[in-house]
């Protein structure tokens, strides 16, 4: 069996931080540090300082430009199939030059054309994902791009020079990379896979603890976190995959392989934690229960290839299959299926991925005329505001409109607040560093250095990216336009514009979607068919059922701790009530299936 000495985890998946990462997932906060990209972040960086080097050795600041493209050219950048990723990078630029032309060249006509340019082209380009699918990024940068550029008023000449100086710096950063500087587009699925398995860790050192056993809502509400957290990982990995994928769905068998039997071990685990009262002081269970930790540690360090020996998982599954023998009942089963589960990480096969539900083309389409809507009247509230207050800044602001208006209530709330302390923290920051950033090759190198964290931590924790993206424009703005509060600037629009995007999402065409009352009936019905299903004895129809039912029970968690709960009806006591029932026909529905698999 492998011993505590051969496994080594990383640092994301210590118990602190494990925790931390369940209890911002239940607010709809995403904290997710198997998304560290370094090697993104390295390449951006290299990037950004082109453009950045010959602006300081030229002198010429109108190539600031450059820079912005370069940046907004890497964060457009989400992976996939190299042809998808050519033709998504090179219809970013090619759009994103003529965005920045055209509303320049409509800014410079004078205050009126300035004020309408921003929010008739954000409302365009936010249409985009209506005839080009996979394009919501790269309609919200666009969106971005054409802002920013209705706060650079150009003649027409000028204008020219701005789009071409932005088609320059998008080439640059799609050249290097989708050319010079290609990674492994299965990186972050891989790594996505591998944050499932420690999840599962997790849950298993939980079942060896008999602190856990005791019954109450808190721990009702950490045993809720635990599946929450695992189901949410197991379907970011199945979105990676199908990125990764693109059209093709072509898929590595191994990935495939540990996608299923992740899954499968989940069910197992809920089984094994819904009967713990039942098997605890059974020395058999405790026995095969107790190197589950070390086995799924291994697991997720075979995902990203760490250090060490590769490991047999036949002889591994064999071993615990030898410890399962004395037990009996649903622990049994549960135990059993974890066993030939982790047998078939041995040798992968090509079968099918968890495959999510897509939306229907009308409620995708009347979400995306929705977005337009609201970010367009947003951005034009935030204009005007702007302009009354002679903000230094005003794209700054309307910045912050664009990227935080999102489809759903809860997430341009969540998104909202962790731009707020983003912001503020990166201003903060960068007014501490500027007055002893004196050199300019000094600044080009905290640039660089801040550059590749930006890109390496935009997928782990919004709020961290925009710390360093605050830092990073405040550094890049003094560049090319020395002078005081910059950073006081940033803080200021970035907090104006998270209001008013969080204020859009409540007046502007609203949508409170379902209430608490309706996900928490929904949960208890999904579970209830989950274990409907498992009565029948069907394999396919119960595998659909516990899914929908895992998905159904995290909607509905969510809806009661989510930070903008207390805009909508509180949680009753009925509500709580309800949720715990859906708890406990998750359990009894899995362990029952396992206890059917004992014998």
């Amino acid at each position: 069996m492998v011993d505590a000495e051969s496994i080594r985890r990383a640092p994301f998946a210590s118990q602190y931080l494990s925790r931390l990462s369940r209890w911002l997932e239940l607010r709809a906060i995403g904290l997710t540090p198997e998304h560290l990209h370094i090697e993104d972040g390295l390449r951006a960086a290299v990037i950004v300082m082109a453009p950045l080097l010959l602006i300081i050795i030229t002198g010429e600041r109108s190539l600031g430009w450059a820079i912005f493209a370069a940046f907004w050219t890497c964060l457009a950048d989400t992976g996939g199939p190299e042809k998808s990723r050519r033709a998504l990078l090179a219809g970013f630029v090619l759009i994103g030059s003529a965005t920045a032309w055209v509303t320049s060249y409509i800014a410079g006509l004078g205050m009126l054309p300035a004020l309408v340019a921003g929010p008739v082209l954000v409302g365009l380009t936010a249409l985009i994902p209506l005839r080009w699918r996979g394009s919501a990024l790269v309609a919200t940068l666009l969106g971005v791009v054409a802002v920013v550029a209705a706060g650079y008023p150009q003649t027409p000449a000028g204008a020219i020079r701005l789009g071409l100086t932005f088609l320059g710096g998008g080439a640059w950063a799609a050249l290097v990379s989708t050319y010079l500087w290609r990674t492994d587009r299965w990186l972050p699925a891989r790594q996505a896979m591998a944050a499932v398995y420690a999840r599962l860790a997790d849950m298993a050192a939980d079942l060896n603890d008999p602190a856990g056993d005791k019954s109450g809502e808190d721990q009702g509400v950490k045993h809720g976190q635990f599946r929450r957290a695992i189901r949410g990982a197991i379907e970011r990995a199945n979105t990676q995959m199908g990125k990764a994928a693109g059209r093709s769905g072509s898929t590595p068998a191994d990935l495939k392989t540990a996608l299923a039997t992740a899954d499968e071990i989940f069910h197992a685990m809920i089984a094994l934690d819904h009967s713990r009262l039942i098997w605890r002081g059974n020395e058999h269970v405790e026995t095969a229960v107790e190197p589950l930790p070390r086995l799924l540690a291994a697991a997720r360090n075979a995902q990203l290839s760490l250090r060490g020996e590769p490991i047999d998982w036949r002889e591994q599954a064999a071993e615990l299959s030898a410890l399962v023998k004395p037990c009996e009942g649903a622990p049994a089963g549960a135990l059993r299926a974890i066993a030939e589960a982790l047998s078939q990480l041995h040798a992968p096969t090509s079968g099918p991925a968890i495959i999510g539900t897509d939306d229907t083309a009308a409620a995708r389409a009347k979400q995306i005329l929705r977005i337009a809507v609201r970010t367009s009247v947003g951005v034009a509230l935030v204009t005007i505001v702007t302009h009354m207050l002679s903000l230094s800044y005003p794209y700054w602001a309307t910045m912050a409109v664009v990227v935080i208006m999102q489809p759903v209530r809860r997430m341009s709330w969540s998104r909202g607040i962790e731009r707020i302390l983003g912001s503020v923290s990166g201003g903060v920051l960068a007014g501490l560093l500027l007055p002893v950033l004196t050199s300019s090759w000094t600044m080009a190198a905290v640039i660089a250095l801040v550059s590749a964290a930006t890109i390496a931590l935009r997928s782990v924790n919004y709020t961290v990216f925009v710390v360093f993206l605050t830092l990073l424009f405040v550094l890049v703005m003094h560049t090319l336009h020395p002078g005081s509060g910059i950073a006081s600037a940033r803080i200021l629009d970035n907090v104006l514009g998270s209001f008013v995007a969080i204020l859009a999402t409540l007046l502007i065409w609203p949508d409170r979607g379902r209430s608490v009352g309706e996900f928490v009936p929904a949960a208890v019905s999904a579970n209830r068919a989950y274990l409907e299903a498992v009565q029948k004895g069907d394999a396919q129809e119960i595998a659909a059922a516990r899914r929908e039912a895992g998905l159904a029970s995290t909607d509905a968690e969510i809806a009661i701790h989510a930070p903008d709960s207390f805009l909508g009806s509180r949680p009753t006591a009925e509500n709580l009530a309800a949720l715990r029932t859906a708890r406990h026909l998750a359990g009894e529905a899995a362990t029952l299936w396992y206890a059917k698999q004992g014998g």
